[in-house]
């Protein structure tokens, strides 16, 4: 890897971590997405993406996306349209139901957090990593998962929609969590998150 990309990545503190979740929450209580698996296609409309498939682009297109590094699984440009700005999304839907799912909640962190507002190219592989951040709590906030009793990957995989990879990721992730912090254990600012989903859909929550 290259050294300059992994010192970048390396800069990320805890605070750039928190941000995402916080990030996340604010998305899904402000589109009204308070029951899982949400429908990101609809998130993303709601934002104001336009959503295309690779398998709608012409070959010529398609296959250039295909072969550039980094536009493999998807990408998100922006251009002004009467006056307003207007953010096309390619995915790549070759693969499978929750990879596309995941690929649209990373381009919308790029989208929400400003990042799209860079010039075509630019992100850095600290941008990358707290869009793929970002995507996990979007599609199934560790608040939820704690406060649910999930506890397998095959769970995170049947309530939040995700592929088994990043199931896998978000679940060792959230089981360190537990050790660390305890199996019941929510950060402040996780508690009126948890409490106003609760409240918006009436899931029961152990």
């Amino acid at each position: 890897m290259d050294n300059k990309l992994t010192k970048d990545k390396n800069k990320l503190t805890k605070d750039k971590f928190d941000e995402m979740v916080l990030l996340a929450q604010s998305v899904l209580l402000d589109y009204n997405c308070y029951t899982f698996p949400i429908n990101v296609y609809e998130l993303a409309n709601k934002i104001g993406l336009h959503l295309i498939p690779y398998s709608e682009l012409p070959s010529q297109k398609r296959e250039r996306l295909l072969n550039v590094k980094g536009t493999e699984r998807g990408l998100t440009v922006s251009h002004s349209k009467n006056g307003n700005t207007v953010y096309c999304t390619y995915y790549n839907d070759e693969f499978g139901e929750a990879a596309c799912r995941y690929t649209i909640a990373h381009e919308i962190k790029h989208v929400v957090s400003g990042d799209i507002d860079k010039s075509e190219g630019s992100f850095t592989e600290a941008d990358e990593h707290l869009a793929n951040y970002f995507a996990k709590c979007l599609l199934a906030p560790q608040s939820i998962i704690i406060t649910s009793g999930y506890q397998t990957t095959g769970e995170y995989i049947e309530h939040f929609g995700m592929s088994y990879e990043a199931s896998e990721i978000w679940h060792t992730s959230t089981e360190k969590r537990k050790r660390r912090f305890g199996n019941d254990y929510l950060f402040i600012y996780e508690k009126p998150f948890v409490k106003e989903m609760r409240a918006r859909s009436q899931m029961r929550f152990n």
